[in-house]
This record gives structure tokens, sequence and C-alpha cells, in this order.
């Protein structure tokens, strides 16, 4: 089959073949293929490229060379930002040519901003596109010279090779480095490279590295497994340089880790004390969520948004026994559970654990002989900001009080009733003079939350129960469409004081588990599943601190004291 005749087949089918363009950029080229002293010196693989891992030792071989990779090759990875166009690149060159995807540059002589590791925001323009292999490049326009990675050759690349995939997901955060995943090269052709590094939409544009960091591709689209992630060769880059230097636009034709032979390789690291320390929390009499023992006397760890009673929990000796809340920490959503049991095999923790990007994280599974899941961390500890609740509502100061002067239509505020002209005198009880009051009272509430209202209409007060939306825009429909998971998302995923992120890929039913280093040291739970890219762990510290106040008894919800039995 012809290139062109599989770009006719890819377009009849093009309805039925979900496929979501990611959106970065970020592109580099000089007017013949740069010939420069590289940043990284060849190192021989510790790994054999093209087979699994024989044992531990390997693995935590390839966990040290991915963690060097990710810190040499930070300062070359830029975001991009062309209008409201996000993606990610990689600077190639001295002078500052950075590889991208072409859906990212767009058209060419744009301006652009790049935005470094450290926060650093340069100007740029961006050049030629390739547009049937997805293939730009961008110039930065200030003076160099620039950190630059090499780019290596694609052809060369095994079927199998373990690769790291850099880049922005769902665009530049500041204060968050380029976020590193690590997968195998399930397929290399000439026109493209499929892998299973998890990407989403702001990943377009960045970097595939080899194992020696030499840039092998380009991230370019998605579809629906995270197992699908596609890549522009950078042999495409090489060979069409002078094309896409001079800014020119043209088409032809494109096409389009956790194997259980490698789980199995880990799972020897996961000791029989730890597999025995996971449990199944069922609500309702269904499988909802995995727990952990954190004390010998039946006290149970797990996740709290996910809990609705009747609650029993399936121990790994396979008795199921009624559990009791005894307390919930709704800022990390964290619930206590008790059950009636003694001399039970608890966590140990390991708190001082250094979990930097690259490290092997080993989510640990309920009574599975291979681990539930095996990733990377892909950026350091951080908070995750709460998505808030919205009224729906524009508000003015009048003498009065707070006066709405518009109620957005399928808002919260329109579902409960209010109205324009309503005066907000109190929210949850607290007076509300000031339109600034009536904000800071409802940012305080999640999506889902519940607020009551004291209003005025005309000669009338009443009061009004409002349960909170979550935002709904264009913009924000657009990222979740992006975000989405084959593997479904938690109910709650934001908000938390302080996570790790990995690009294991947790389903919800299955967090709340332990999760393991490379030498089956415990460094804490899995507590969210946020994206296509991410899984949220609450590192053993942090936990460590809260586990006083939630066996205490002083966090125990009112209505949830003991057991329902319906």
């Amino acid at each position: 089959m012809t290139g062109s005749q599989l770009f006719v087949l890819l377009r009849r089918y093009s309805s039925i073949l979900p496929r979501v363009w990611l959106a970065i950029a970020l592109c580099a080229m000089t007017v013949s293929p740069p010939v420069q002293v590289a940043v990284f010196v060849r190192a021989e693989s510790a790994v054999p490229v093209a087979e699994a891992p024989k044992d531990v030792g390997q693995l935590r071989d390839l966990q040290r060379q991915v963690a060097e990779l990710i810190e040499k090759l930070k300062p070359c990875i830029v975001a991009v930002r062309i209008g409201n166009t996000q993606g990610s690149g990689v600077i190639v060159t001295e002078d500052g040519y950075a590889l991208t995807a072409g859906h990212v540059v767009g058209e060419p002589h744009q301006s652009c901003e790049l935005i470094f590791a450290d926060g650093k925001r340069v100007k740029g323009e961006t050049l030629g596109r390739y547009q049937d292999a997805d293939a730009g490049l961008i110039k930065i326009t200030e003076a160099g010279p620039w950190p630059h990675a090499e780019m290596g050759v694609s052809r060369e690349l095994p079927e199998g090779a373990w690769v790291a995939a850099l880049g922005h997901p769902l665009g530049y955060i500041s204060g968050r480095p380029p976020v590193a995943r690590l997968g195998r090269v399930l397929r290399n052709r000439d026109t493209f490279i499929r892998t299973d590094c998890p990407l989403v939409g702001g990943d377009s544009g960045g970097p595939l590295v080899d194992l020696t960091g030499k840039v092998v591709g380009i991230h370019s689209r998605i579809a629906g497994p995270t197992t699908m992630n596609y890549h522009v060769p950078v042999d495409v880059f090489r060979s069409n340089w002078d094309r896409l230097a001079k800014g020119e636009v043209w088409q032809d034709v494109i096409p389009g880790r956790d194997s259980e032979e490698v789980k199995r390789v880990v799972a020897g690291v996961i000791s029989p004390e730890v597999r025995a320390c996971v449990v199944m929390v069922r609500c309702n009499g269904r499988d909802t969520v995995l727990g952990t023992v954190v004390g010998p006397d039946g006290w149970i760890l797990t996740k709290a948004s996910e809990l609705k009673p009747p609650i029993t929990c399936k121990l790994s000796d396979d008795r199921e026994l009624p559990a009791e809340i005894v307390g919930i920490h709704e800022e990390h959503d964290l619930a206590m559970l008790k059950v009636d049991a003694r001399h039970l095999p608890a966590i140990p923790w390991a708190p001082s654990v250094d979990c930097q990007p690259g490290y092997w994280m080993i989510s640990v599974g309920f009574r599975q002989d291979v681990p539930l899941a095996l990733g990377i961390v892909g950026a350091p500890a951080r908070r995750i900001p709460p998505q808030p609740g919205i009224l729906g509502v524009t508000l003015e100061d009048t003498e009065g009080g707070p006066r709405i002067t518009r109620v957005m239509e399928q808002s919260a505020a329109a579902a409960a009733g209010i109205e324009e002209g309503d005066i907000v005198l109190e929210v949850d009880g607290t007076p509300t003079p000031k339109t600034t009051d009536v904000i800071e009272a409802i940012r305080r509430h999640r999506p889902g939350d519940t607020v009551k209202l004291k209003l005025r209409r005309g000669e009338q007060t009443l009061e009004i129960t409002v349960t909170l939306k979550p935002l709904d825009t264009p913009s924000q429909r657009r990222r979740e469409m992006q975000n989405r998971s084959d593997v479904g998302l938690s109910r709650r995923a934001d908000g938390f004081p302080r996570v790790i992120q990995h690009d294991g890929v947790v389903p919800p039913q299955f967090c709340g588990g332990p999760v393991v280093d490379i030498d089956g040291r415990v460094i804490g739970i899995n507590i969210a599943r946020a994206g296509r890219t991410e899984t949220y762990i609450i590192p053993a510290d942090t936990l460590l601190g809260l586990m006083y106040d939630l066996m205490s008894g002083k966090l125990r919800p009112a209505s949830e004291a003991t057991p329902e039995s319906n």
C-alpha cells in the first residue's frame, strides 16, 4: 500500500477512529542538519534495549539512567505558547532551533513564547511545517547560546527499547518542571513511532528520548487507550531540515510497559508482608477501592470520597469484616476504617525515601502475584489546588449588600431558583456585606458541596440551599476531553496539599493501596487517578503525620459513627 492510499483510508475512516491531536510546540533546525558537540555522551545501556529486564538489578540500572537523563534534558525542554495554542518543544542546536509538532507551529513566521524549566521566558518565531508528518520547527530569536539536546537516529531504535517522554501535559504550570514518563517502543516505522508512554494535550512537540538522552521522536498525537501514543521520528526532521528551516509548509501523507513480562521481574520486590497489608474495601457489596492496613488491631487507611456505607473490608486471608468509619480527613481525602480483627500485618512505612523524577513506582494490588501498575515519578512532590465550586452569578456592591446582576443559564444558582436583583445577606450563616465576602465564602467549597444562602428579594427574606457545580467553559470541556483516561478518573482528583505524581495506570477503584520503590520500600499510597498521564501518591511522611488524628475519633463524621446495616 502506498502512502497516498493509506492517507485515503485514514480520511475515509477518520470518523470511527477517535484521535485526539495534542497541542504543543517547538522545533529545531538550521539551513542544514546541525553538526555540533552534544550535551550527552553515549553510554552503554545496562538493559538490552530490545528486551525486557531480566532481574531487579537491571531495573535499578534503568532507574538510574532515566533519572540522570531527565536531569540533563530538563534545561533543553521548553513550553511553547503561540496565541491560544500551548505545546512543548526541545532545543537541538546551540543557536536556538527547536523541534516541535507541526500542529503546534500552525503557520510560519508567527511570534511565540518559549518557557524554560526555571521559568525563564524568551521570544521565538515559528518556521516550517510538514503537515502530514506533523513535524514543525521554531527558532529562538534572542541571542544564545542555548542548552540543547542531541538528535539521535530513529531508524536504529528497536521495537521494545525503553524510552522516556518529556513535556508539559495540559500546558505549562508554574513551578512544575517538564514531566517525565517512561515506556517502551511498541512500533517503529518510517512515518511514526508508537509507545506506551502516556501523553495528553500540551505534550505535543515534546521529545521522546532513548536511554542515552538523544532525541528520537517528537510527540504528535494519541488515541483512546494509554498505550496508543504516537511520535514523529526524528529522522523526518533530519531529511526535511532545509525546507523546515526556510519556513515551508507542505503535505503528503502520514499514518498513523506495563507488560506481564516486566511486571513479573518486579514482583519479587514486593514483600509478602506488604502484600498482606492490602485489603479490598467493599461498599454495598461491591468492590469499591483498595485499603492499606496501618495498625495490627484492625486499622485500615483508604480513599474517603469513594466510600458509601455499608462498608466491609476483605482481608488478604479472605475474611470479609464489617468496617466502621473512625475518621475522615477531607483535605487529603483519607478515611480511617476499623474492623474487629487482631494481629494483622501493619504496613512498614519508609518516610525518608527520596522519590526523584525517573524513579520506579510500583503499585501493589489486592492478592495479585504481579504489581497492579508500574510507572515512574513524573514530577516532584507538590500541592494540587482544588477545583472551586461555581455558583454561576455576577454581583455588584450596593448599599443594601451584594446584588445579583446576572444568573448564568444552567448554573447552580439557576437550578436553585436564585433571581437577578436578589441581595445576598449570608452564606452558611456568615454575613456577607461585600461581594468579596460572597466570593470568598463560595470559593471554600468544591463542586457538589451545598451552601445555604440567605437572600432578600423585595420585601421577602429567603433561605435557599444551592448545590455548587464545576466550572463549565469551552476551554475547560476541551481540557477534560483531552485528559480522559481509558481506565476512568477518580471522583476526587484535586485539592491535595502534597502529592507525588507518577505515570502508572491505576484505575480509580484500585486507589488506596500502597506504592513501593525498586527496593521494596513503602513510600505512600495511591490517592487518585487524575488524568491520562498522572496518578497521585500521598507520601509516607505526610500520612504518618495524620495517623493520630484519624485514629483518635475526633475526625469521625457524625452520620457515620457506626456501620449501617440495611
